[in-house]
């Protein structure tokens, strides 16, 4: 059976070549593109197996941020090949090719032989893995794992042997199995320490398994790599983001320029502005990116909304009879931007936003208007920033159980989100939301349970994300922090995120205690005594240090 391929290439006349040289190379059922707009909605009504696309496409979205989206929308399946053509050589957009994991990218100028060479390699890839992408298609990473791993101990076609780790390493990640993922990219770097993706691989494995000071010290070292730079700026400030160090994640976000800032980087930083009560630098930032895009009308609208929601959130923080400048501005905005839109999503952000700013504006009953509209209810490819404004609104209105709903699908949407600027920024806000909804502990006690469940199973390194999680949204709550504590000894880990064992115990022994939870500290504190070494010397680590390094 052929493959359904797909050419997204804005110069015509290229397309016509690339076609003309797939055409030998083996059975494919091609359709051809010239933006991301157009294979969007071609994949509303068939899937493709693989998308063969060009980095730039003239004035809209360049293919790396269309992959990215069409990931998060779920238009692309798991098992869908994607495979990059560009003729720019420059380190920045290579690195942004590489960090969308692609599974071939060619160099032009390219023969026939080298297009043929690199397909038929993915085509034999592809065939030896099919039981395993047939699965993850299928939603079942649990099967795909066990079909992958057989294969990895089998005696792999040593061209092959690459990839199929490479799969291997993608669905352990995607199971959760953090230390058995970055295990695998560490076999491929003992072999080659410069291989970019197995690099970011065990860097990503790092920041989601709490080894923050190993992440930030192998970030550091790519700071002078010219194809990771600014993704290494990128990635220190969200760890910076997470422990609260606002001036320390400018810095950091400060050394990528203001043009090359990605969509979730340029939220991110605003963010951090609105943090420390810039909320001028914020709103500056935005209107920039929305004036280098002008002629590219899918990312000014995606940064016109960006502004929009900023002026919403200004709102949201203001009182009630303060509230007018900043909703007029954010109607303006979403006015400009949902113009003429006929994608779905767009609409459905544009409506949300207008019904946030009627909540926000106390008119309950244009809030209610909005949600009448047929698209409101159609969740299956809504993002994540959406979904919180949607359940905000929801809860306003009084419609909870809703409310609840769509801020657990936003949580789910977010784990799956390859971008940690946009995880991290929406784990932010969406933490914020459920305080201000009043749903902080019931949020905490389900993170809390999830993680026991977790611990019971042994699975210590997603337990200790729950109660990190829990313990975060109610720190006055000491059982939380005394589950971390005890998660974290018994796996060996001497730190987790912004904490060290040290640490931990001097915050929970500085917090309410019953005398039940006093008795349990007091044992824990015997056990990391008992091997001091190793638990009560880790170094916590420490943004700010960085900032004032570099300044000086």
């Amino acid at each position: 059976m052929p493959y359904r391929l797909a050419i997204i290439e804005d110069n015509a006349t290229a397309r016509s070549a690339i076609r003309s040289h797939l055409l030998p190379v083996g059975e494919f059922e091609i359709s051809s593109f010239s933006n991301g707009a157009e294979l969007k909605s071609a994949l509303r009504r068939q899937h493709f197996e693989i998308i063969l696309m060009d980095f730039h496409l003239g004035q809209g979205k360049n293919g790396v941020e269309w992959v990215h989206q069409l990931r998060q929308s779920q238009f692309i399946r798991p098992s869908t090949g994607i495979v990059f053509i560009t003729a720019d050589r420059l380190p920045q957009t290579v690195g942004q090719i590489i960090d969308a994991q692609p599974d071939l990218l060619i160099i032009k100028p390219y023969n026939i032989a080298t297009l043929s060479r690199g397909l038929s390699h993915y085509l034999n890839y592809r065939n030896y893995v099919k039981q395993a992408l047939n699965a993850l298609d299928n939603n079942d990473p649990a099967g795909a794992l066990q079909i992958v791993a057989k294969l990895n101990n089998q005696k792999t076609p040593a061209k092959l042997k690459n990839d199929v780790l490479k799969l291997h390493a993608r669905i352990l990640f995607q199971n959760g199995q953090l230390l058995a993922a970055k295990a695998l990219y560490e076999s491929v770097l003992a072999r080659s320490e410069r291989v970019l993706w197995a690099q970011w691989g065990k860097i990503k494995c790092e920041y989601l398994a709490g080894n923050w000071a190993d992440c930030k010290e192998e970030l550091s070292d790519l700071m002078t790599n010219s194809l990771a730079r600014d993704k290494a700026f990128e990635w220190l400030a969200c760890l910076c983001f997470e422990q609260e160090a606002w001036s320390q994640a400018e810095f950091y976000l400060n050394h990528i320029k203001t043009s090359d800032l990605s969509v979730p980087a340029t939220r991110l930083k605003s963010l951090t502005y609105q943090k420390q009560d810039k909320v001028l630098e914020g709103i500056e930032l935005l209107q920039k990116k929305r004036d280098y895009n002008r002629s590219t009308r899918d990312r000014f609208n995606e940064f016109t909304f960006e502004l929009a929601e900023f002026y919403l959130s200004i709102a949201e923080e203001q009182p009630k009879s303060n509230r007018d400048e900043s909703l007029t501005q954010a109607r303006r905005l979403v006015g400009i931007a949902g113009r003429n839109q006929n994608d779905q999503q767009q609409l459905q952000k544009k409506d949300y936003l207008l019904a946030f700013a009627a909540v926000l504006e106390n008119d309950p009953a244009k809030a209610e208007q909005y949600l009448t509209h047929e698209h409101m209810d159609m969740f299956v490819r809504t993002d994540p920033a959406t979904l919180i404004v949607a359940a905000k609104i929801n809860n306003a209105l009084g419609n909870t159980e809703k409310a609840k709903d769509l801020l657990a699908m936003a949580h789910e949407r977010n784990h799956l989100d390859d971008d940690l600027s946009a995880q991290t920024l929406n784990e932010s806000v969406l933490t914020r939301a459920e305080k201000s909804m009043g749903l902080a502990s019931e949020r905490a006690l389900e993170l809390n349970e999830t993680g026991m469940r977790m611990f019971i199973s042994k699975d210590y390194v997603r337990a200790m994300y729950y109660f990190y999680q829990a313990f975060q949204m109610m720190p006055a709550t000491q059982a939380f922090g005394l589950n971390l504590l005890q998660c974290m000894l018994e796996s060996r880990h001497h730190s987790y995120r912004n904490y060290t064992v040290a640490t931990l115990l001097d915050k929970i022994d500085t917090g309410a205690l019953n005398n039940a939870n006093r008795q349990r500290l007091l044992r824990l504190r015997k056990v990391a005594e008992a091997d001091a070494a190793y638990f009560l010397t880790a170094t916590p680590v420490t943004p700010a240090d960085d900032t004032q390094a570099s300044a000086g």
